[in-house]
């Protein structure tokens, strides 16, 4: 129970014989009206009927109605159409109002003008005299004694905070709209109104809280990313030119045309897990916020391209690679790299290749040696051809092939998890975002639950299929 302001105020005693409100009805207006009142769902009719009155007077702020309705969860079908007339009466007499059907509250409140009243009395035929219309036709006579706060409070801010409070509880309140003087939009609200009120649903959202969380623990690869590995001369030319801050977007768009399959990454998204997403969400009761979003999101086909701040982002996380990697100036790169190079050729030589030319001795093993040289040399080598004349061969190891020899696994690894940082900034990391936020939202509203052991104890096992004592209420 959580405190919401302190007030003086007058405690009355009202005798069932007495009228509890006799003096606003004296009152020709009734400035900033906000009412809770408390009645059997089959009785919402007149219900309303005695609350329109004073709605009729309302001046100054929009006035606020909201009726609290017992028995919603067990209305059959015959008292679904009854309410749902209802409803459509509530449309045709209130767009002046906001008015609220609401399952499960029992506040009774009338505040206007400054003052507040509150306490067991409902504003209904019961604050009449419980002998008026002793001459028609009434079969209930309300006997009961009530008692009545009136609270003076320059600040009934209170008032709007516990409105607040009551209408935070959203999968149990339905609010009546101009648009529910059309029979389908009625009946489809007390449908939605009658089934949210159900124990069972407490359950459903509760499922799929806890199915939601088992989801994101299972670190779901919804959008899985391909990328086409360009050869290493090309990857390395690419990460040093967007290292050296000069036509970097020239030396990036180069690297995304041969990394990337196509631009738009809308087809990335795994189907399946999408759909088995959607479906935990389908379980939720209409009213929670993030499941609407979180709908939208999964339904979106819009293609989703990298912008220009995307691109930025990716130059300074390639630019952070190249420098872990030492690759912000090639020949440096290579160089540092002579060795492994060296070793990869003579470990796997490819005797094609013009620099392996007389670079193997008489027992076909590799001059070390001999090739060492033409790894860090660029000199033109001169023999004596068949006519007696100089010829020149480029038996050095050119740049590009230095590179290809290079084993850049580690750097292609780095590049394609930037890649697919930015990538999923589009569009699956907002998913799962959401979804977090979804459960979070869920399990706020069903904090007291959550916080009682023994709740906790019947929610599992009747999510284990464990048969018990409980009420039938709870699973159907």
């Amino acid at each position: 129970m959580k405190e919401l302001t302190r007030f003086s105020a007058a405690l009355n005693h009202r005798h069932y014989g007495e009228g509890a409100y006799e003096h606003q009805k004296q009152q020709p207006s009734l400035e900033d009206l906000k009412i809770m009142t408390y009645g059997a769902a089959v009785s919402a009719r007149s219900l309303f009927f005695y609350a329109n009155e004073y709605l009729s007077r309302a001046t100054g702020s929009r006035p606020i109605l909201l009726l609290g309705l017992a028995g919603v969860a067990e209305l059959n079908a015959q008292e679904q159409q009854k309410l749902a007339r209802t409803v459509i009466t509530i449309a045709n007499r209130n767009g002046q109002a906001d008015v609220y059907l609401h399952a499960a509250c029992h506040i009774k409140l009338l505040s206007h003008d400054g003052v507040a009243y509150l306490g067991s009395q409902n504003l209904s035929n019961g604050a009449e005299p419980y002998f008026k219309g002793a001459d028609s036709k009434k079969e209930y006579f309300h006997r009961f004694h009530e008692v009545i706060l009136k609270v003076d409070d320059t600040d009934l801010h209170w008032v709007d905070v516990l409105f607040d409070r009551v209408l935070a509880d959203h999968p149990l309140w339905v609010k009546v709209t101009p648009e529910h003087t059309s029979k389908a939009q009625a009946e489809a609200l007390v449908a939605r109104f009658v089934n949210n009120a159900q124990l069972k649903r407490i359950i459903d959202n509760l499922t799929a809280a806890f199915e939601l969380d088992e989801f994101l623990r299972s670190s779901p690869e919804i959008m899985p990313l391909e990328f086409s590995p360009p050869g290493n001369a090309k990857l390395c030319k690419d990460i040093a030119g967007i290292s050296a801050e000069k036509n970097q977007m020239h030396h990036l768009a180069s690297l995304k045309s041969n990394v990337f399959f196509e631009n738009d990454f809308s087809w990335c998204k795994d189907e399946t897990v999408v759909a088995e997403l959607l479906e935990i969400i389908s379980a939720l009761t209409d009213g929670f916020q993030g499941k609407s979003v979180l709908e939208k999101m999964l339904e979106d086909d819009t293609p989703l391209y990298l912008c220009d701040e995307n691109d930025q982002r990716l130059i300074d996380s390639i630019s952070t690679i190249a420098s872990r990697h030492d690759l912000e100036d090639l020949d440096e790169y290579v160089e540092k790299h002579r060795d492994s190079i060296l070793y990869s050729v003579i470990e796997s030589p490819d005797y094609s290749e013009a620099y392996m030319f007389g670079a193997i001795d008489n027992d076909g093993n590799v001059d070390e040696t001999m090739l060492r040289q033409r790894l860090s040399s660029t000199v033109i080598e001169w023999e004596w051809g068949a006519d007696d004349e100089l010829v020149g061969h480029e038996r050095y190891v050119a740049l590009d092939e230095k590179q290809n020899l290079i084993d850049t696994t580690k750097l292609w690894e780095d590049i394609c998890a930037a890649f697919s940082t930015e990538i999923k900034t589009l569009w699956a990391n907002r998913v799962l975002e959401q979804a977090h936020s979804l459960s979070t939202e869920i399990k706020k509203l069903y904090e007291h639950e959550l916080n009682s052991e023994s709740f906790v104890g019947f929610l599992q096992e009747l999510r284990s299929g464990k048969k018990g004592q409980w009420s039938s209420r709870w699973t159907k």
